[in-house]
């Protein structure tokens, strides 16, 4: 546990908050505590919504998501006795074709404690009750129904021999470096109670589709299951009639979310090539034929495919895009090459999915006011309409910030946008500090939304400051020319992107240029590490999970595919582009930094491993600029547990106003920082910074 923690808890407060009180900002445990939807699942009839609600409990370090049902025709919640919170927490659920109720996963409670692995329950509506379907060897980890409800697939690891996992478990294996045992693909009957194997082999499992009358499986085959190894798939379709799997692609592009049409003679996915296969472009929809190479669809377009479905007559392709500062949804006719936009506005369609038995659509779209309700569209002319209303009391509690476009012209002309968020409170005229938050990736985009907790945007914009996420060169969604800028070079105009941003907000007045701040996370953290060694503009900076050296992180990484894309090839190749790898790497000129940094990252994070930034923070503790480096235990690339995202935000927000404002924050707790926790149970994770210079 952090010793920093301690002072927190003695110098925070909590206010509560009445009833009848004004809408105020948005507090970091506020943050912490938004509820997220995910996973919604429309019933065949139409009639039940389930979705999945996240909650946090601060006594138990955690946050869980638990199942929700709506009944749209009264609108009210399905009451459902027979299932508990444990029963269901944490697992999606995939209706039955007569929607009668649906499949869920959970461990058995038999099972010993440290055996149980989840399996397939069905949980009957009108009867509220559950039943165990499968007693697999492996853990269930994902389900596709027959069309005509008479069974599913399920995707579970290869099993191991029972006397090898007793010994890995024992402690007399040590498991080889990144291994990650293959998946494989199963049948259970409903009639026969029984579980058969459909493909299994010396290679592993990605993506499996039921074509739309049950006749065929997609999948992808990868010859491992290694992070990277997507990139190395093929297509393969497995024809029911005779469990044999037909080879669709030969490329190793890493097909994404392949789906057959519904005649089942075309194939469409999504890959990261270009109209003749060569790698790192932006992603977009293929359409292949069984004698005919795959098509790219608008190729000329500034737009990232983030997933599609084939519409219900399969002339056509329903494609949610990402043009950089927004996502919405369009159709695409094949024959006629034309393309419609469904949706449209200032929104992020965050999550998207399509069933053609009754062409209807389910969508979370994200706002600026709202983390993304759950919508369904039935009609393309009456457009979506809500189903969820989780956050329908925020206008008479909460105060969000307004989010807007902006531009301006980097270097060699090009047109730049961020997204610019403004202080709760805003006066025109006056200036504020700015707290610049680069995107992670590099190949994505900062959108209207955008409720990272890593981000915190309606808490920075309470504490006064004004945000810039800006869309530097390198992200998706403005075409091919504008991604591959990094092809060579990472950082040959990203970084002087963010810096034009930065001018061009300070030339109009907006932003204070003696209180500019910069912060990042993943690529945005890379970007952090590259600013502070480039310019000493910042008054502080944050850098969480950034890299400092390239050349140990691609040997460490568990993502490294892409990168020898941007450096010319892989530091052990022969004549390997070592001096590429070096030349771009922060910490080549982190004795330049004299921004007061502090860095996070998760103890167990393999994409961008701790080594990055102990050795980033150890540079600028060398240089005797104020630095800290927060590693938190048992945390992987992303934080998870609520005490080490609300430890990092108080952290944060106590640097920028020690270092940027010359104030002091008071950080916020939770009312369970303030009681014993339970016997084991620690409220952060997060070590102490390793060696601290001086913090605010």
């Amino acid at each position: 546990m952090t010793r920093a923690v301690l002072f927190l808890i003695l110098v925070a407060s909590l206010f509560g908050v009445r009833a009848d009180a004004e809408p105020r900002p948005m507090s970091p445990v506020d943050m912490i505590e938004i509820p997220r939807l995910s996973d919604g699942a429309l019933s065949p009839d139409g009639r039940y919504f389930a979705y999945l609600r996240s909650s946090t409990l601060w006594a138990e370090n955690k946050i869980i998501n638990e199942l929700k049902i709506i009944d749209r025709a009264s609108g009210a919640l399905v009451d459902i006795p027979a299932l508990s919170e444990a029963d269901v927490s944490d697992s999606r659920v995939w209706w039955h074709p007569d929607s009668s109720g649906f499949v869920f996963l959970k461990a058995p409670e038999a099972a010993p404690s440290g055996d149980r692995k989840r399996q397939a329950y069905f949980y009957h509506l009108e009867r509220d009750e559950q039943t165990q379907l499968t007693a697999h060897e492996e853990a269930i980890l994902d389900v596709e129904w027959m069309p005509d409800g008479s069974g599913f697939y399920f995707v579970s690891a290869q099993q191991q021999p029972v006397s090898d996992r007793a010994l890995l478990a024992d402690g007399w294996v040590i498991p080889p470096f990144e291994a990650n045992a293959n998946r494989e693909i199963w049948y259970f009957d409903l009639g026969d109670q029984a579980a058969r194997s459909v493909v299994s082999g010396e290679f592993s499992i990605r993506q499996v589709a039921v074509s739309g009358n049950g006749a065929a499986l997609t999948y992808s085959r990868v010859p491992d299951h290694r992070f990277d190894s997507v990139y190395r798939g093929d297509v393969f379709v497995n024809h029911r009639d005779d469990n044999q799997s037909v080879r669709w692609t030969a490329n190793a592009h890493g097909e994404a979310e392949p789906q057959l049409s519904p005649d089942g003679r075309s194939l469409a996915y999504i890959a990261t090539v270009n109209e003749d296969g060569e790698p790192f472009y932006e992603p977009k929809v293929f359409i292949k034929t069984a004698d005919r190479e795959p098509e790219r669809l608008l190729p000329r377009m500034a737009m990232e495919a983030l997933s599609f479905a084939w519409d219900q007559s399969g002339e056509g392709v329903f494609v949610l895009g990402n043009t950089g500062l927004r996502a919405n949804l369009y159709h695409y006719h094949l024959s006629s090459e034309t393309l419609r936009q469904l949706t449209d506005g200032d929104q992020s369609v965050a999550s998207w999915s399509y069933d053609p038995r009754n062409d209807t659509h389910i969508a979370r779209i994200e706002t600026a006011a709202s983390p993304g309700e759950f919508q369904i569209m039935s009609d393309e002319s009456e457009g979506f309409q809500p189903i969820t209303s989780e956050y329908s009391h925020w206008p008479d509690t909460f105060l969000t910030p307004r989010q807007a476009q902006v531009s301006w012209r980097g270097r060699w002309g090009a047109r730049i946008e961020g997204l610019l968020v403004y202080p709760i409170g805003y006066e025109e005229g006056k200036r504020y500090p700015l707290v610049t938050i680069t995107h992670g990736g590099p190949q994505a985009s900062a959108r209207f939304g955008t409720w990272f907790a890593s981000n915190y945007l309606p808490v920075l914009a309470g504490q006064g400051y004004m945000v810039l996420l800006p869309n530097h060169r390198g992200g998706t969604g403005y075409g091919d020319r504008f991604m591959r800028d990094m092809v060579g070079r990472y950082f040959r105009n990203a970084h002087h992107d963010v810096i034009d941003g930065i001018d061009a907000l300070v030339d109009r007045g907006l932003a204070d240029p003696d209180r500019l701040i910069t912060m990042g996370w993943s690529a945005g953290g890379h970007m952090v590490n590259k600013l502070i060694t480039h310019t000493d503009r910042f008054k502080v900076a944050s850098s969480g999970a950034g890299a400092s050296d390239w050349l140990s992180m691609h040997g460490e990484s568990d993502s490294r595919f892409a990168r020898q894309f941007i450096f010319g090839g892989t530091p052990w190749q022969r004549d390997a582009p070592r001096s590429r790898y070096a030349q771009d790497s922060p910490l080549r000129n982190v004795w330049r930094v004299t921004t007061p940094t502090v860095f996070f990252v998760g103890e167990d994070d393999r994409r961008v491993p701790p080594t990055q930034s102990i050795l980033m923070y150890r540079g600028v503790r060398s240089t005797g600029t104020p630095t800290a480096l927060y590693q938190a235990s048992n945390e992987p690339h992303n934080f998870r547990k609520p005490a080490n995202q609300l430890f990092k935000i108080n952290t944060e927000l106590s640097w920028y106003a020690g270092f940027a404002l010359g104030q002091r924050f008071e950080p916020v707790l939770p009312n369970a920082a303030y009681h014993s926790p339970p016997d084991g149970l620690e409220l952060t994770q997060a070590d102490g910074a390793r060696e601290a210079s001086s913090s605010p």
